[in-house]
Parts: C-alpha cells; sequence; structure tokens
C-alpha cells in the first residue's frame, strides 16, 4: 500500500480531535490513517506545551518536502556532470532528458526528467550559482506592423509558396531549406541564415550590408563548406534582399520560392532558429564588430544540441548522417 502525504484538512482533523481529548488510536481511525502516522505527526508538530496546531505542521511538512526534494537522482556523479557540462553548453532541460536516452540507452541510472533539472539549476541560482544564465529567458516581442506592409511582397516574378511541391511541406527529402535575415541594431549589419527543413541544420554568413547582391555572396559562403548535394528549394520572406532571387537560383542551382507576406508560419522553423540565435545575439546588439569565426562558434553550437523532434539527435548527426549518404 503506498503513502500518501498527510492532507491540510486531515491536519485540521487532527488538530480538533486531539483537543478534544481523542486517543491517537480514535484519531486514526476516524481519518483512516494507522496510529503510528498520527504518533508521528504529533510528535514532529506539538510545541513546547504540548499543543498541536494544524497550519504550522502544514507549512513545516511543505518546508520539509521542499529540502527533501532537491533533485537526489543529481546525487550520481557522472549524471550530475553530463547535466552540468550541456547546461554549459545552453543546451535546454528538455534535451539534455531526452539526449540521455541516446548517449547511454542502457544505463538507467543516467536518466532524468527535464523538470528536475530545472529544479536543480534555480536551486543553484538560490546559492548564488551560475547555471541559469545558461537558460534561454529572452520571449519573441511583438513586431509593430504600422504602415510597412505595402514595402514588401513586390518583388518581380517572384514564385508564391503554393507552387511548392508536397515534398517540401512533408519534410520527406533532404535538400530543401528556409532563408532568412537577421538585423543587428539599427536594422544594419545582417547576418544570412539558411536551415534545412528535415535535419534542423543552420548554415549562415554575415552580410556588409542588405544588398541583393551581398545576400548572394553569402549565400555563397554559407554552403560552401557542406557537402555536395542537392539544394532543391529554398523558401524565403519577402525582403528586398532577396529580390535578385533569379541570380541566387542560377548560383546555387536551386528554385526560391517567396512566403505569403507577414506569414512566420510559412517559414516557422528559420523563425525559431533565427530566436535561437537571438539568445547569443539579443535584439539592440551592434553587428558591427561580429566576425565570420564568432557567428561559426554560435552556429556550430546549435547543430550541436539535441532536438526533440529528432529523436534527440543533433542536426549536424542527422545532416551529415544523411549527407554522406546522399554523396556515396
Amino acid at each position: 500500500m503506498s503513502y500518501h502525504h498527510l492532507t491540510y484538512f486531515e491536519r485540521c482533523e487532527i488538530q480538533y480531535l486531539y483537543r478534544a481529548g481523542r486517543g491517537i488510536t480514535e484519531i486514526g481511525r476516524e481519518l483512516e490513517r494507522p496510529a503510528s502516522t498520527i504518533s508521528r505527526e504529533l510528535k514532529r508538530n506539538k510545541d513546547h506545551r504540548g499543543r498541536y496546531n494544524a497550519l504550522r505542521a502544514q507549512v513545516r511538512a511543505a518546508e520539509h518536502q521542499r529540502r527533501n526534494s532537491r533533485t537526489p537522482q543529481l546525487d550520481h556523479e557522472p549524471l550530475r556532470d553530463y547535466v552540468v557540462s550541456k547546461l554549459r553548453e545552453d543546451w535546454s532541460p528538455e534535451q539534455i532528458a531526452g539526449r540521455l536516452t541516446v548517449d547511454y540507452p542502457n544505463a538507467p541510472e543516467m536518466r532524468i526528467s527535464h523538470e528536475t533539472i530545472y529544479q536543480f539549476v534555480y536551486a543553484d541560482k538560490r546559492a548564488a550559482g551560475t547555471l541559469y544564465t545558461h537558460l534561454r529567458q529572452s520571449h519573441r516581442k511583438r513586431r509593430r506592423r504600422g504602415n510597412n506592409k505595402g514595402l514588401r511582397g513586390h518583388i518581380p516574378n517572384r514564385r508564391p509558396i503554393e507552387e511548392r511541391s508536397a515534398a517540401v511541406k512533408e519534410k520527406s527529402r533532404m535538400g530543401d531549406w528556409e532563408g532568412d535575415t537577421v538585423f543587428g541594431k539599427g536594422h544594419r549589419h545582417p547576418i544570412a541564415t539558411f536551415t534545412e527543413r528535415m535535419t534542423q541544420y543552420l548554415a549562415a554568413a554575415i552580410m556588409p550590408d542588405k544588398q541583393a547582391t551581398s545576400l548572394i555572396d553569402a549565400a555563397k559562403r554559407a554552403f560552401a563548406p557542406l557537402p555536395e548535394m542537392p539544394i532543391h528549394t529554398l523558401t524565403v520572406d519577402n525582403g528586398k534582399e532577396f529580390a535578385a532571387f533569379e541570380k541566387l537560383e542560377e548560383q546555387l542551382g536551386t528554385t526560391v520560392y517567396f512566403a505569403r507576406p507577414y506569414c512566420a508560419t510559412d517559414r516557422a522553423l528559420n523563425e525559431h532558429i533565427n530566436g535561437l540565435i537571438r539568445q547569443y545575439l539579443p535584439k539592440g546588439t551592434d553587428f558591427k564588430g561580429l566576425t565570420q569565426k564568432a557567428l561559426n562558434r554560435i552556429v556550430d553550437k546549435l547543430n550541436n544540441r539535441p532536438r526533440k523532434r529528432l529523436d534527440f539527435r543533433t542536426p549536424a548527426e542527422v545532416f551529415f548522417g544523411l549527407g554522406v549518404a546522399l554523396s556515396d
């Protein structure tokens, strides 16, 4: 039979019955609890005058439970070391918990819930630790639409997203990408970002300005280090930096499609990845001094974080695994 902690209602009953002169056995019978449970409760919580107060007992019990719920799983040193090291790599608690089943498939002692990791992080924060600084805490802000709608979506000969094949939507093949730009302070010094839809792999390159020719150059640099494989499609937003999309198609050997204006769901994956980049380069950051080497470090971090939708494999593992197979 499983044990259940006394509730506040039960403690009020104990207080009433005890003050009425009822014995421990009788109180236990009224509450359908063992007499030993009632005895321990009274011994723990009676004051020096022998009085029992339900509210005080409930507060003490809650505090005791909080102290004793301090992540007992993390008493296992290898598990604790793993969790701490991945937190410092900016993995989320869910990613850490899921990835453990991949890295330690036959080690039940290397298991922990993401809720317990959060408790561990917050306990570390209360002890003046810094693990909490590695959690993603920023929230997306609503963009002010204003009267800017007329400035976007007027690229001549643009190919609408509705013309894409079903294979792109279903993410059933590798080689379909989403593209966007992330801007620094003052809407200057952009970064071109490209995310592969099936594997969630990110490629990115800095741009000196937001000219369409700069975007084409950045795209070539972003894709250059990757294995040779088809770039079937590239779905982009309606920014003027993509105005020379026909030249981009020629350079990459791809077909460019344009999302519907102001419809982030058409490129939901790329929007999500751009949000992860903002963990390292928050809105308002001046990108003027950002180097490609520094950007590559951010990209590597993101590509080597496990993802729930990839069964907690990393984008790099999936991308290069499939990429090698495609190029053989």
